[in-house]
Parts: structure tokens; C-alpha cells; sequence
């Protein structure tokens, strides 16, 4: 997160990174109508959603796994977490909130032939990335989720490309054994070969946006 230079300036990238937030969502619902996994970062939130467990949607579920990513960084840093990175709780309820609001507003997308399934899944990935790229482009503060792998970095000093692909591989694991305990299934509507599409496509659209937004680090 940098200083910025007005209050208009403030505002401006705050709404980008709100509408950021909200296209995430929506192109993490879009991979999910598809019926053939959903994006991995959400993967064990969506697990436990299929339980249908009363006022447990994906939205709120959601809302919890990443309650627990901010968890896990405080437990990291204990006294040395940032205060200012409290605002991760928030983000956490909005993005919640966002998923809800997403699955209702496709609920006219549905599963049929594979390859408008597949189709959906690379739409889905795309929209995803855009999000990700307005999110970063506006640099207020870091997705739960994001957060997490930034300070398990800054913590350890590994590579923070296998960080980031190690912790995606274990929330896809930690889903398989939420709906093989809970579904008595391993690959279902949760982890599926869309799963695996969009880990493999959503860093390449974001980056592609970036550049279309002339991004600079």
C-alpha cells in the first residue's frame, strides 16, 4: 500500500479496488456455474457451501475462509501485524457479500454442452483476472488470501511463486477432503479440470490487463 498523493486520488483507486473486488467475484461465479470446479482460492469455501448447512452459502463461507487467512497472518506476525491491515476485515465481509451477490446475478448461466462449460470456465478466469488486475492497480491493501502468501514470504524468504502455487495446491487438497468427508466424493462440482484451467489462465489474463492498463510497479 503507497501514500497517496490527494484525497481524490484516494477515492479514486478505493472505488477501483471495491469494483476490483466485486469483478473477482463475479468471474468466480461465472467459473462456477460451469459445474466443473470453481477458482482454487475459493475451492474449500464452495466444498463446505455444498453441504447445505442452513445460512452457510458461499458467500458466507466465503466470508470465513478468508477470516481465517487474516487469522493466519496475525498468527504469523503476533506483534509485529500491521494495525492497518485490519481493514482485511471488512474487505473479508465485502467479498462475502460480493460472492452472494454474484452467484444470484448468474443464476441465468447454466451447465450444458462440455465445451460451453469449458467456455464459461475461461470467461469466468478472464473476468476473474481483470478483478485481480484493477485490484492491484489501485494498491490500497492486500486480498486476505494474498495477504497471507505475502507474509508467509516475507517471514520464510522463499520463492514467492512456489509460496503462492504451494498454498493454491493445498487449499485445492484441504477441498478433496472436505467433499470426500462431506460428499463421500473427491472430484465433483468443487475440483474438477476448471479448477486446474482457471489456476493455470487467471495470473496470465491479469497480467494481460495490467499491461493494457500500462501498469508500473
Amino acid at each position: 500500500m503507497e501514500k497517496f498523493k490527494s484525497k481524490k486520488e484516494f477515492i479514486f483507486r478505493l472505488v477501483l479496488f471495491i469494483l476490483g473486488m466485486f469483478v473477482s467475484c463475479y468471474g468466480i461465479a461465472i467459473t462456477t456455474r460451469s459445474l466443473l470446479g470453481t477458482s482454487p482460492i475459493v475451492t474449500p469455501a464452495y466444498a463446505v457451501s455444498l453441504f447445505n448447512i442452513p445460512k452457510l452459502d458461499f458467500g458466507m463461507t466465503t466470508f470465513i475462509l478468508n477470516v481465517l487467512f487474516l487469522l493466519g497472518q496475525i498468527l504469523i506476525l503476533r506483534k509485529k501485524f500491521p494495525p492497518i491491515q485490519i481493514i482485511q476485515l471488512p474487505i473479508a465481509l465485502a467479498t462475502g457479500l460480493f460472492v452472494s451477490l454474484s452467484m444470484y446475478l448468474t443464476q441465468f448461466l447454466h451447465a450444458g454442452a462440455y465445451w460451453w462449460n469449458i467456455l464459461l470456465v475461461v470467461i469466468g478466469s478472464a473476468v476473474l483476472g481483470l478483478g485481480i488486475a484493477m485490484e492491484i492497480w489501485a494498491n490500497i491493501t492486500y486480498m486476505p488470501g494474498d495477504g497471507l502468501v505475502n507474509v508467509i514470504y516475507e517471514k520464510t524468504g522463499w520463492n514467492f511463486g512456489k509460496i503462492k502455487v504451494s498454498f493454491d495446491v493445498t487449499l485445492v487438497v484441504i477441498a478433496m477432503l472436505l467433499t470426500y468427508f462431506g460428499l463421500h466424493e473427491i472430484f465433483g462440482q468443487c475440483v474438477r479440470e476448471g479448477t486446474l484451467i482457471s489456476a493455470l489462465t487467471v495470473g496470465v489474463f491479469a497480467d494481460l490487463f495490467l499491461k493494457l492498463f500500462k501498469y508500473k510497479k
